[in-house]
Order: C-alpha cells, then sequence, then structure tokens
C-alpha cells in the first residue's frame, strides 16, 4: 500500500532540491536519470560532474540515492557521508534528509547499530518526524529488540494515524520477524477506521487480512478512479489468492504496456510465470525487469532468474547468477544454502 516507495519520493526531493540550485552547478542529466529510475548512469554522471567540478554535497546526495537504487548499499552510505562532511557546520534540512538516507543505507548494509544511531539523531533533531520513527522500527527489529520496535512503529502511526500505508508496512515488518499476533494488531487498528478509509485502503487491508473477495470488489472500485502500480500489484495479487493467476498476469502485461518502468510488475509476474512452471517465459520478463536499472524488485527478480535455470536444468547459468545475486546480497541464508546445492551439481 506503499502510494509511493522510498526511491520514489527521494527521486522527487532530490530533482526539486538540484533544480533550484544553479550554485550546485548540478547537471541537469543527473536529474533526468534519477527521474528515469536510470541509477547506474546517475551515479556514473554524478562521478564524472564532481571530477570535473569537485566536490558537491547535492551530487553526493543524488549519487547516494541512486547507489541505494541500485542495491549498493555500503558505496551509498560513503557517498552520503561525503554529502554530510560538505556541509557548513550549520545542521539544515538538507542534512537531516541525507541523514535519514544514510541510516536507510546503513540498515541496508547490515549496520544495524550505526543505522540506530543515525536515526535517534534525526528523531533528536526531528521528534514528530512519523518516518524516522518507523524506520526506527525496522532498525530494532534487526537488532532482536521487540519491544523498542512496538514502541517505535505506535510514535510512528501516532504522529501519523491516516497513513495506512504505514499500518500495512509495520504488519510485513513484524510478519517478517515472526509476530503473527502483533503485525494483526495493526491491521486491527487500521481497519477500525471504517469508512474514512477509501477503497484502495480497504482492499488492501482486506487483502492482508486473508478477505479476498472482499478486497478485489474494493480494489475493483478503486480501479474506476484510476490505476497506478500498487493498484494493479495488490488487485493482482488478490486475483491469484483466489486462484485466478491467468486473469491477474493479463493485469500484470496489461499494466506494463502502459508503464513499462514497474519493476515490482515484473517481479510479481514473473513470480506467476514461475509458479506455473512456465521457466522460459518468466525468464524472459526477469531480463525485461532486470534491464530496468532501477532497483524495484531487482533482488527478488535475481533470485528466481537462479531458480528459474535450476528448474531448466542449466545449472551452468545457475551458478553463474547466484554468484551475482550472492555478491549483492551476500547474508541471504536462503540462497548461500541453495548455492550449497548448486555447487554440487
Amino acid at each position: 500500500m506503499k502510494q509511493k516507495t522510498l526511491l520514489t519520493a527521494t527521486i522527487i526531493a532530490i530533482t526539486a532540491m538540484l533544480s533550484g540550485c544553479a550554485s550546485e552547478s548540478a547537471d541537469a542529466s543527473v536529474i533526468e536519470a534519477l527521474q528515469g529510475g536510470d541509477y547506474e548512469s546517475a551515479a556514473q554522471i554524478a562521478d564524472s560532474v564532481i571530477e570535473a567540478a569537485g566536490p558537491q554535497k547535492l551530487l553526493y546526495r543524488a549519487k547516494g540515492i541512486a547507489l541505494l537504487g541500485r542495491g549498493e548499499y555500503e558505496k551509498a552510505a560513503q557517498a552520503l557521508v561525503s554529502a554530510l562532511s560538505l556541509s557548513n557546520g550549520l545542521v539544515g534540512s538538507d542534512d537531516i534528509d541525507i541523514s535519514y538516507y544514510l541510516a536507510v543505507a546503513e540498515y541496508k548494509n547490515m549496520q544495524p547499530e550505526e543505522a540506530l544511531g543515525t536515526v535517534d539523531a534525526i528523531i533528536g533533531m526531528r521528534p514528530k518526524d512519523d518516518a524516522a520513527y518507523y524506520l526506527r522500527g525496522k532498525i530494532e527489529l534487526a537488532l532482536g529488540n521487540k519491544d523498542a520496535a512496538l514502541a517505535a512503529f505506535d510514535s510512528s502511526v501516532n504522529l501519523a494515524p491516516t497513513n495506512y500505508d504505514r499500518f500495512v508496512g509495520i504488519y510485513e515488518e513484524l510478519l517478517a520477524n515472526g509476530y503473527e499476533t502483533e503485525a494483526a494488531s495493526y491491521l486491527e487498528k487500521a481497519i477500525s477506521a471504517g469508512n474514512k478509509l477509501s477503497d484502495y485502503n480497504k482492499g488492501v487491508l482486506e487483502y492482508y487480512l486473508g478477505s479476498y473477495t472482499d478486497a478485489r470488489n474494493d480494489l475493483e472500485n478503486a480501479k474506476k478512479s484510476g490505476n497506478n502500480e500498487n493498484l494493479t500489484l495488490y488487485l493482482g495479487k488478490t486475483y491469484e489468492a483466489l486462484g485466478d493467476d491467468g486473469y491477474a498476469m493479463n493485469l500484470y502485461e496489461e499494466y506494463i504496456r502502459t508503464d513499462s518502468g514497474a519493476g515490482r510488475i515484473y517481479e510479481q509476474l514473473a513470480t506467476c510465470r514461475m509458479n506455473r512452471g512456465e521457466y522460459e517465459n518468466a525468464l524472459e520478463v526477469i531480463e525485461a525487469g532486470l534491464g530496468l536499472g532501477n532497483g524495484e524488485g531487482m533482488q527478488g527478480m535475481m533470485y528466481d532468474r537462479v531458480v528459474a535455470y535450476e528448474m531448466l536444468y542449466d545449472f551452468d547459468n545457475a551458478k553463474k547468477y547466484m554468484q551475482e545475486y550472492l555478491e549483492l546480497y551476500p547474508d541471504d541464508e536462503a540462497a548461500i544454502r541453495e548455492n550449497v546445492f548448486l555447487s554440487s551439481r
């Protein structure tokens, strides 16, 4: 139910900031690359401009964001630290924003202690920042501190009680960590809003609560007022849950024809193909999705590519792409176990 992903929101912010600061000599092509989801080019262009014109705070920030999109979290953190090092000693709103993305990079790079210190500094300066409390909750979960995580999540939803995306995000985080009862309680809090909820929000909450028929009806109603990537994703997943994966794939394919940059739709379409045993078709979707280079759904598609080749008994390609996957995601325990199996083939 994330109407704007973290990276999309970041791109909007960096575009506005770079566009209004000619003194930073920001090359317009960096903005264009970020807007188009071409994070590899954005990082390369930022490096070129920095090399030619010298260190620039907003370009390091843009580079860090691009590297986040690429899944290169350690390098992203380094770029963001470089951006902060160019501050004038007075903490401004741009420094806080850079710190926020630094915390994300540290968290993604499996550095929860460092991330916690960074986000606590943000909260110290922005005590009513609901997004910072949400990130703090995720970090506390990574550290195994359930009670501290719940306290942070409660602060987040209390500060933004109508942000239903946040309730779902908390649900997913708690469920992924094995706290099913606590996760369900956040959905119940959100659904208790009753008629304040839009058809879209109701549909997503109903999907997670397992009320798939109600979810389908509400999401279809929401679609009458306009479509977007999130709506298509949840509507398709609802049809999958109802056993109609054929129609779900039609929805995904139709959406891709109008928005070829929707990485998560490629990921879900590939998953559908995989579930049907259509591994060659799945690989076609995966390669198209990975070709976007925008980070959305990349990890899932990279792993599914390994599995698809494995199911096709093409173990040479499976091993090759597993090594590529593990270079980016070395702490994925499932992939490590699978790699042990592949090494014996």
